[in-house]
């Protein structure tokens, strides 16, 4: 059996990444916004061709359910809106809103912040190690599927 460590420091990174982002979001915009409501907003800034709730499922790895109510959720606190597609009753186009959009823009700056915080005390070539290991278990994750 594997030595399951470095699974359980990725996981606790992660975690503590997002609560930091969470607070900060938060924070600054005087609204809870979640880092599940973060990387759909992030996801949606950085595509221009039309997405549905399938591509966000597909990209992400994510349930139906999952992601229905995260959708369901951000539409209620007006960061998304569902448009209707001509051709397809069943549906429903998933763009950004105004504050959606302001959201973004708060929270790119708190990003930032907490990269330069992870990566404080490492160098460049420690950097570039990370972001090499990274995608190898990105791709070995991938070929699972």
């Amino acid at each position: 059996m594997q030595n399951k460590e470095p699974i359980l420091m990725m996981k606790k990174v992660i975690n503590l990444f997002f609560r930091e982002l969470d607070a900060m979001n938060t924070e600054q915009l005087q609204v809870p916004v979640s880092g599940h409501n973060m990387i759909v907003i992030e996801y949606l800034t950085h595509h221009t061709e039309p997405v549905y709730q399938r591509d966000l499922e597909n990209h992400f790895f994510v349930r139906r359910s999952t992601v229905s109510k995260v959708l369901r959720l951000m539409e209620e606190k007006g960061m998304i809106a569902r448009l209707p597609v001509h051709d397809d009753a069943r549906l429903k186009q998933i763009v950004l809103t105004d504050y959606g959009r302001k959201i973004h823009e708060a929270a790119v700056g708190n990003v930032k912040v907490l990269e330069e915080k992870l990566f404080r005390n490492f160098s460049e070539e420690e950097t570039e190690t990370l972001r090499r290991l990274l995608m190898k278990l990105e791709h070995n994750m991938e070929e699972m599927d």
